[in-house]
């Protein structure tokens, strides 16, 4: 039995195949937060604090060690760190996972559409029944005006029945889409691994004509690969 990409059934495993799969070190190349802040989120403290977040991959077994995660959990991450560098507290963004996840219906509530902070407090913006929207408070769950809606959120693209995150463009003209190459960043106009076009460049001398032409595509590609791989410097565990 497998998890669904909205969300998956708890205590089962999850197919990778449409989900993505990201170890720490690659989610921190994109969400740009370190490794073991990462690894805490999702593994739970050495000082008995539990995960923030359930890895679409954890098992049923409480004793497994999280070690990779899906693109919905990469999302949740994302706005994670978007939410900390916002000034809200690890204690409030935990507490709004926890309650917008019973709202929502979700075990993936922070890569749902729609949320917004003002430094201290998470919102989320839902739709009543007159398909009229409300932003309320993810904790006491009143309607509020709405706040900042978290940057990065413009970039990604949401499922219309789901509301839940799909794909994410994480530049112009680079995306993470779970259902290509495993989610890792590709090109949109080729849909080439950005990784591959970069270190072909790197071992070829950096001849972007030859690139190019090795693997198919225009130059101008193989140049916004080499941007990215700059830009978001892979990661070492």
């Amino acid at each position: 039995m497998h998890a669904n990409r909205a969300g998956g059934n708890e205590g089962v495993s999850a197919s990778v195949l449409g989900n993505g799969i990201y170890t720490f070190p690659q989610a921190s190349q994109l969400i740009r937060a370190k490794p073991q802040r990462i690894a805490a989120w999702f593994r739970g403290r050495a000082n008995g604090r539990g995960p923030v977040f359930r890895s679409t991959y954890a098992g049923s077994g409480r004793s497994e060690v999280v070690r990779t995660i899906s693109f919905l959990d990469l999302i949740e991450a994302l706005v994670s760190s978007q939410l900390r560098k916002h000034g809200v507290s690890l204690i409030a963004a935990r507490k709004a996972h926890k309650q917008l996840a019973d709202l929502l219906k979700t075990l993936h509530p922070f890569a749902h559409e729609g949320l917004y902070t003002d430094g201290k407090r998470v919102f989320v913006r839902i739709a009543k029944e007159s398909h009229d929207e409300r932003v309320i408070d993810a904790i006491c769950r009143q309607d509020v005006f709405p706040a900042v809606l978290l940057p990065y959120l413009k970039r990604i693209e949401f499922g219309k029945q789901t509301r839940l995150a799909e794909r994410w463009r994480i530049i112009d003209g680079m995306v993470v889409d779970p259902a290509r190459r495993s989610g890792k960043p590709i090109l949109e106009s080729c849909g080439m691994s950005a990784s591959i076009l970069a270190r072909s460049y790197e071992s070829n001398l950096m001849d972007v004509e030859l690139v190019a032409d090795w693997y198919g595509v225009a130059p101008k590609d193989v140049e916004l690969a080499v941007r990215f791989e700059e830009q978001f410097p892979r990661k070492v565990a």
